[in-house]
């Protein structure tokens, strides 16, 4: 497999500036920096959550050229995160407080559900607004959005570059909340291409 590193180098550094200065501020603040961000490494996916989007709508079939390239991306991205860490803390100089999130997958209860059910209902409505506008202040203010509501978890890569450079910290719990949180994300956004692929099928055997 031919690596792109330009492509890879690009969701380190976006991650890096994500994970350095954005995920302490509100989320207004981070529609900004995210759109800024998008603009100034053309082609990034940034965030893991995006990253799953762009490899569950994509061929399925394809493991080099999809789940392979979009692998690299997301490890690209927990690199550019723990760097940041690195330097935030002053290599664990200074004590940010974090702790390891919970794995909340397996305490599958009815709350657990509705967490489900809104990273899914997140990525469908998100992907279409990202791929329809092109825009990526209407991209970076629909994240705000459904951050605001609590329906799209973001700080993945973020909350595994801190388990890493934390000597491997809650890491178990980390990677299945940000394989789960992006694979539902995902599988969203595929769902919500499906249900406009019909209607336009639809639309199409009605005229």
């Amino acid at each position: 497999m031919e690596i792109n590193w330009k492509d890879n180098m690009n969701e380190m550094g976006g991650a890096f500036l994500l994970s350095w200065a954005v995920f302490g501020m509100g989320n207004v603040e981070f529609a900004i920096v995210l759109a800024v961000a998008w603009m100034a490494f053309a082609g990034a996916h940034l965030l893991p959550v995006v990253t799953w989007c762009h490899m569950i709508t994509g061929d399925l079939s394809d493991t080099e050229g999809n789940w392979m390239a979009n692998g690299m991306r997301l490890l690209a991205q927990v690199i550019g995160a723990c760097l940041a860490i690195v330097l935030a803390t002053e290599a664990g100089g200074l004590d940010t407080g974090w702790t390891a999130a919970d794995m909340w997958i397996t305490d599958f209860n009815g709350d657990t559900l509705w967490t489900v059910l809104g990273l899914i209902a997140a990525g469908a409505i998100w992907w279409q607004i990202h791929t329809r506008c092109e825009s990526v202040w209407a991209s970076g203010i629909g994240m705000m959005a459904l951050m605001a509501a609590g329906a799209m978890m973001v700080t993945g890569a973020h909350e595994m570059g801190a388990s890493i450079t934390s000597m491997g910290d809650g890491i178990a719990a980390s990677l299945v909340n940000w394989i789960c949180d992006g694979l539902l994300v995902g599988a969203g956004a595929l769902l919500g291409v499906k249900i406009d692929e019909m209607i336009d099928d639809m639309s199409g055997s009605s005229e």
